[in-house]
């Protein structure tokens, strides 16, 4: 009978960790010259960071490109992989109020339009 008990006791434990872990989102952005633009959304929980990337090259083409995903963060730093596109990598810096994404990887590695670029220094714009 102690064993029944001990492993709820257990999950009621994983439970209330997990209802009690802080989830943050926040919202950043990068304007640039000819309508140009950078919106990132992420959402913090843990060390785990979820993100919604969208970049828009501006005039005079306005290629657009998305991204999408999560990485562990240490140090406030965070690097997403995509499994489907080998020859791309996002690196996130996040310090205080801004965010610089630095891409490896061409725009066509990473999945984006013509000439969409994800290096750019965002600034913090809302959180929740």
């Amino acid at each position: 009978m102690k064993t029944p008990v001990a492993a709820l006791l257990l999950l009621l434990t994983c439970f209330s960790t997990l209802a009690t872990e802080k989830t943050e989102r926040k919202k950043w952005e990068w304007h640039g010259p000819g309508e140009a633009g950078a919106w990132l959304q992420t959402e913090k929980r843990g060390s785990t960071v979820t993100f919604s990337l969208e970049l828009n090259r501006g005039e005079p083409s306005y290629n657009l490109g998305r991204a999408s995903g999560q990485f562990p963060l240490e140090h406030h730093l965070g690097i997403y992989q995509p499994y489907e596109l080998p020859g791309c990598a996002l690196a996130f810096a996040f310090v205080g109020d801004e965010v610089e994404i630095k891409q490896v990887g061409s725009d066509l590695d990473c999945g984006f339009g013509f000439g969409v670029m994800a290096t750019h220094l965002l600034t913090l714009k809302q959180t929740e």
